[in-house]
């Protein structure tokens, strides 16, 4: 049985963006503390959680393993997201150590990126660089290097989505979820309420109807 369909809206900076997420039914809010116009302090982080209730994923970039296991911890994440040079072992401790789900980011260009980190995480993000660039990817190689079908992991399609063109992606790349960030925003770091509903809507519709033809299909 396929997973369930994750719609993630990351960048979250203010309590009225993740109202704007979670009323427009979002599955996963995420919380940036790498380099990005978007990374919020452990401090600001703290009171969104305290404040939101969500299912909040931190992302992070070459941080110590021990101080992502602790915000984990702290924070009540409900996953963390790795966009850095981290090893497949460093994965597998924080994802012990922490009890929650990981997912890792792997790089489009690299055709075996993903093998070693295989038995090491719970779900592959594909995005464009370290994230947050708005690019968007060649969603046909996505669709190549990840048929739907006989992945391993879940893939998680990211970089350069926006509420115009997430049905295409997802039905040219048959992802397990899409993540989008920063073309939901009127300014660097601020989340557009409009925007996001339009993106969470239309990836959902879509979504669904990619899951009643794959059905239709069996």
């Amino acid at each position: 049985m396929s997973p369930p369909f994750r719609i993630k809206v990351c960048g979250i900076t203010t309590e009225d963006a993740a109202r704007a997420a979670v009323d427009a039914g979002a599955d996963h809010l995420g919380l940036v503390f790498c380099a990005s116009p978007r990374r919020v302090t452990i401090e600001r982080a703290a009171a969104l959680t305290a404040e939101i209730p969500a299912s909040w994923i931190g992302v992070f970039s070459d941080s110590r393993p021990s101080e992502v296991v602790r915000l984990a911890r702290s924070l009540g994440l409900a996953a963390v997201q790795l966009h850095g040079n981290e090893t497949p072992e460093e994965c597998r401790a924080i994802r012990e150590r922490a009890g929650i789900p990981l997912w890792k980011a792997v790089d489009l260009g690299i055709p075996t990126a993903e093998e070693p980190y295989l038995e090491s995480v719970d779900a592959l993000l594909v995005d464009a660089g370290r994230g947050g660039t708005g690019r968007a990817l060649d969603w046909a190689v996505v669709a190549a290097r990840f048929p739907r079908g006989r992945r391993s992991l879940p893939v998680i399609l990211a970089g350069g989505l926006d509420p115009d063109n997430v049905a295409g992606a997802i039905r040219e790349a048959r992802p397990d979820g899409v993540d989008a960030s920063s073309r939901l925003e009127c300014a660097p770091g601020v989340k557009d309420p409009e925007l996001v509903r339009r993106f969470v809507t239309r990836a959902r519709a879509e979504a669904g109807a990619a899951g009643d033809l794959a059905g239709a299909a069996r």
